[in-house]
């Protein structure tokens, strides 16, 4: 028989009502049992345990972020009331992108957005923080990054919005759950030229 007599038959059997049926003994056909042997290399075909499932295939989860305690907002006051605040820098929103790189191993982009609001004690200027981004995975530090966040609020306004995206970071394969947390530390005004009193 050639190659391409043995190629149809699977595809004749699929339209023969014939090749996929049983016999009256409830044994499989000779028809199906060829059929079996060029699909499956084997004279029963696998049983449903056996085939592979879209779960048996372990996806790549993306870690949520997680803000640290503490590190959602800092304020600076000029005295101890609420009408002594004078600016407060906050997170609002955190996002962040996973890249596999094979073996279990990812690249990480992280993003916060936040929010430089004036308080009834504060003038126009710029401000800023230290943003803290710290990946773990188990009780390994992966990465720790820090940078320089902020706003300039101009005269007139009450506040500003600031984004920042850390990217690069490397997550090696390997055991442990993965966590990313970011907080703030560090406030301050930025250094200006001349301010006025």
């Amino acid at each position: 028989m050639t190659a391409g007599r043995w190629l149809a038959l699977p595809l004749l059997c699929l339209g023969l009502a014939g090749c996929g049926s049983s016999s009256s003994t409830g044994q499989p056909s000779t028809a199906q049992t060829i059929g079996n042997v060029l699909m499956f290399q084997s004279t029963k075909p696998p049983v449903a345990d056996q085939l592979p499932k879209d779960d048996d295939i372990d996806p790549l989860v993306c870690p949520q972020v997680i803000v640290a305690d503490g590190g959602a907002a800092i304020r600076a006051q000029a005295g101890q009331d609420s009408g002594g605040l004078r600016y407060q820098i906050s997170i609002n929103d955190v996002a962040r992108e996973c890249t596999p790189t094979g073996n279990g191993g990812f690249r990480l982009k992280v993003g916060v957005e936040g929010r430089v609001l004036l308080g009834p004690a504060g003038s126009p200027g710029s401000y800023g923080a230290t943003l803290t981004t710290t990946v773990t995975r188990g009780t390994s530090v992966v990465a720790r990054r820090s940078s320089r966040v902020g706003a300039t609020i101009a005269g007139g306004q009450g506040g500003a919005d600031f984004t920042h995206v850390e990217d690069g970071i490397v997550v090696p394969a390997g055991s442990g759950d993965v966590e990313i947390i970011v907080g703030l530390g560090g406030g301050g005004p930025a250094p200006a030229r001349h301010r006025r009193r």
